[in-house]
């Protein structure tokens, strides 16, 4: 007698399930009650994990993996030797959401903002029901950096196909600040997923012309953009696809089509609107409205060359021409700083080795690109992509800033990279 898929997801969830709660009371008494929180967290990410997998068994060894170093690397941070960027804002958005928590949940109510701080503003109303817990923190972190690899291969799926998807989706699950971040309490993971979960979103619009799609990817988009304003150009791009689109239905006899695409051009004006009148998502932009664009930029610019990791001090814009030849300067040195010359203590070697994996992933794009281009759907990615980056790039004059800020790029352009396989001998196949 055969066991329907479904059944055995329910029979291993149960099971799962079982297994987690007779393991949670055999640790009550050995761990701290908000340890055991966090390490409940953990259980529960790894059976959200583990469902998927049971959904979808092409990924399962590949997903369980994903989680299992980041879960390892959360566990080292908390309970042995602090990670790097772990201190500073990392332990200031969890004081922060302490701090709120403490004030019961109506008071949080009136916290609530977008930026940097929502981010600390859902951890205050989970602390406010339960405790507070760090680890339950890195959890959520955990859980959600593992969604992000599942995004990539799904992205990748869907522009190359399965192959080079579970390839680019390994080296997400390895890839060196993705797993950092997800095991810290910084709001990186909660910038990235929606926006992968938006670009996914985009292209699947992009192919079934649905506006149903196109609704949640702006959402998702808009999402990652409450979390960090630097994502407004994805916002930006899905409108000017969803505008273009609309147009070309006039030159298409089909009333059906102008239709479908009338209410992609609603759900732009409704969004837009949204968020233009309540500021979401903005408040990164907040001098722009009282200065000049050039001279916003410079002072974003001066702002963030500081300590001993600036970069580029001595170069800001004056005019809009100058933004022209500077631009490719500032994403060379943020995609490739520190330089050699640059490194002078241990924590550089670091980020030495990041920059050869950001080398070696803009290689692989240029490699990629005569594909990319004749797919509509990957090109339009890739609009994103590059402007986010020069969004970042352009306001960014520190290189542990911009290796965090460029972890945000790595899942799309993993997604959009055709990632080859290369054999034992050295040779390269399909």
């Amino acid at each position: 007698m055969t066991v329907s898929a479904d059944r055995r997801v329910l029979i291993s969830t149960l099971l799962l399930v079982l297994a987690t709660g007779f393991g949670v009371v055999g640790l009550e008494a050995l761990v701290p009650l908000a340890d055991l929180l966090g390490l409940a967290t953990l259980l529960l990410g790894f059976t959200v994990v583990w469902m998927i997998g049971l959904k979808h068994p092409e990924v399962r060894t590949l997903l369980i993996f994903a989680f299992a170093i980041r879960a390892i690397f959360a566990l080292v941070h908390h309970y042995g030797v602090p990670l790097p960027d772990s201190q500073a804002d990392a332990v200031k958005f969890e004081r922060v959401a302490a701090q709120w928590a403490g004030q019961g949940v109506g008071s949080i109510l009136t916290h609530f903002t977008t930026g940097a701080y929502l981010y600390s503003w859902i951890i205050s109303l989970l602390y406010s029901i339960t405790l507070r817990s760090v680890l339950m923190m890195q959890g959520i972190n955990v859980l959600f950096g593992t969604l992000i690899v599942w995004n990539v291969y799904r992205l990748s799926r869907l522009i190359w196909g399965g192959r080079s998807a579970t390839r680019a989706a390994y080296i997400a699950a390895v890839f060196p600040t993705l797993v950092l971040y997800s095991a810290i309490t910084l709001r990186e993971v909660a910038v990235v997923f929606p926006f992968t979960l938006g670009a996914l979103y985009f292209i699947r619009w992009l192919k079934s012309d649905h506006p149903w799609e196109f609704g949640k990817a702006f959402v998702a988009f808009a999402l990652s953009m409450a979390f960090h304003t630097g994502m407004i150009f994805a916002v930006f791009v899905l409108a000017v696809a969803g505008f273009r689109r609309w147009l070309d239905a006039f030159f298409v006899p089909s009333s059906r089509k102008l239709v479908k695409r009338g209410l992609v051009v609603a759900v732009i004006a409704i969004g837009a609107g949204i968020i233009a009148m309540s500021g979401w998502g903005l408040g990164g932009l907040g001098g722009l409205r009282h200065t000049e664009p050039v001279s916003w930029i410079t002072t974003q610019q001066v702002l963030a060359a500081r300590q001993r990791a600036a970069y580029l001090s001595d170069l800001q814009p004056r005019t809009p021409l100058d933004l022209v030849w500077q631009t490719p300067v500032r994403v060379a040195y943020f995609l490739f700083a520190p330089f050699p010359w640059m490194v002078r203590s241990p924590a550089d070697l670091l980020g030495l080795v990041v920059v050869v994996l950001n080398a070696g992933l803009v290689l692989l794009l240029l490699r990629s690109m005569l594909g990319i281009w004749a797919d509509r759907r990957a090109r339009w990615s890739l609009y994103i992509l590059l402007g986010v980056l020069i969004t970042f790039a352009l306001t960014v004059s520190n290189y542990g800033t911009s290796i965090r800020h460029s972890a945000k790029l790595v899942p799309l352009a993993l997604g959009l990279a055709r990632v080859p396989r290369v054999s034992w001998n050295g040779g390269k196949g399909r």
